[in-house]
């Protein structure tokens, strides 16, 4: 008879701040398909996880300050065992930048994330390789691999479980790619977290006198600097560095600077009300904005670490069943591929996946030029050529088995 797979009923919203807890993905372990216990219910016969939902990887104090005793003694016996879940954001938990770049000291293994945060359990006497932690990148893999290779013991269970996928899987059945009505020729919605790659494609497509033509918005333009945030590593860029690096900035910058921020529709990003019954009761729906428009540029949040991430801003356009572009890490479209999505690469040049970040942004920017050279008629005779790619991508997203990968992954750790 298989082992019951339990979640211990344990809040972590209730002792840290709100800015530290991944409190989307603990919504999934509240369905039908997770059953909940106390921790006094927990049966030595069946596997019980201690699920702590955390944003970052710094912040675990607090919470096993709070644990109860009785719980501490049931991890320690192997009983209970932790379930780190970090769905939502991406981290190299290893900092494996440290052991490819010149520094002046030997790494420190002992102070990256991932140590850091085991540190909370075995300083309890709770068994590293009772740890089982749920990140949404597909990087850590060949960081563990990377790591190994350099003599370190890794001993904690990896998997993989990609929330924003889970999300927008749900609003695929109310989406055709066959029925696009187009009055823009592309999206590009970016009055969210200033990034440097995000300023540049506004600046580009600005540059270029394609706003009208798109649904666009941008933020207002804040001066930051971005980087690994190491003094020994010299990668650090400011907003100003980066754009210089753009055609006619010298000349533009001031003019580009005041006609921001842009605004479309007043309302901000609330991708996980855009989903189930509530993407049709009108909570927020996006569904128009890419019913109207051809191409998504998806400009991702980039992280200053090592790997690849992806969000709802790449998902998007596959569950809505939209052509699309990332303006985010190299080798996105790679990573995709490997998943099994198709890309475009029969239509435009996506060797901007391989570039550098300005390359990247001036490559897009002259894929949307060129489409914006086109008629609106003529975008949907490319629709209907790319049905046969839009249709695949939005069938494998809603097909994805990852939640039942998960559960039978975690039944068997």
């Amino acid at each position: 008879m298989a082992s019951t797979v339990n979640f211990i009923d344990f809040d972590t919203k209730r002792y840290l701040p709100e800015q530290y807890v991944d409190g989307l993905s603990s919504d999934l372990l509240y369905g039908p398909d997770a059953n909940r216990i106390r921790y006094q219910d927990a049966k030595k016969e069946d596997i019980n996880y201690l699920p702590l939902h955390l944003r970052t990887p710094y912040n675990l104090a607090s919470v096993m300050a709070k644990i109860p005793n009785e719980l501490c003694l049931l991890m320690q016996q192997g009983i209970v065992k932790p379930l780190i879940m970090m769905l939502t954001e991406a981290w190299d938990l290893f900092d494996t930048y440290l052991w490819t770049a010149n520094l002046p000291y030997p790494p420190d293994f002992g102070n990256v994330p991932y140590s850091d945060v085991i540190r909370f359990f075995t300083s309890r006497s709770i068994a590293e390789e009772n740890v089982t932690w749920v990140v949404p990148n597909y990087d850590h893999i060949e960081q563990i691999k990377f790591m190994k290779e350099k003599g370190y013991k890794i001993t904690c269970k990896f998997l993989n479980f990609d929330y924003n996928l889970e999300t927008l899987k749900l609003i695929t059945g109310t989406n055709r790619p066959r029925q696009k009505r187009f009055k823009k020729h592309y999206s590009c919605l970016l009055n969210g977290t200033p990034r440097n790659h995000r300023y540049g494609i506004t600046y580009e497509v600005w540059r270029r006198g394609l706003i009208p033509k798109g649904h666009v918005s941008s933020c207002a333009y804040i001066e930051q600097t971005e980087g690994k945030g190491n003094k020994y590593i010299n990668d650090s860029v400011t907003t100003e560095q980066f754009l210089s690096k753009f055609d006619g900035w010298q000349e533009h910058n001031n003019k580009f600077i005041s006609s921001l921020p842009i605004v479309f529709d007043g309302k901000n990003n609330q991708h996980w009300k855009d989903q189930g019954t509530n993407h049709l009761s009108g909570d927020y729906n996006e569904k128009d904005i890419f019913e109207t428009s051809f191409l998504w540029v998806a400009s991702e949040t980039k992280k200053t670490t090592d790997g690849i991430f992806l969000t709802e801003k790449t998902w998007k356009p596959i569950a809505h069943g939209n052509p699309f572009c990332i303006n985010g890490d190299a080798g996105s479209l790679k990573l995709l591929k490997s998943l099994g999505f198709k890309t475009f690469d029969k239509f435009w040049d996506e060797s901007y996946d391989e570039t550098n970040d300005v390359e990247r942004v001036k490559m897009i920017a002259q894929i949307v030029e060129d489409l914006c050279s086109k008629t609106l008629p003529e975008l949907q005779g490319l629709n209907e050529q790319m049905l046969p790619i839009l249709e695949h991508n939005q069938m494998l997203l809603k097909t994805s088995p990852q939640w039942k990968n998960l559960m039978e992954d975690l039944s068997n750790v």
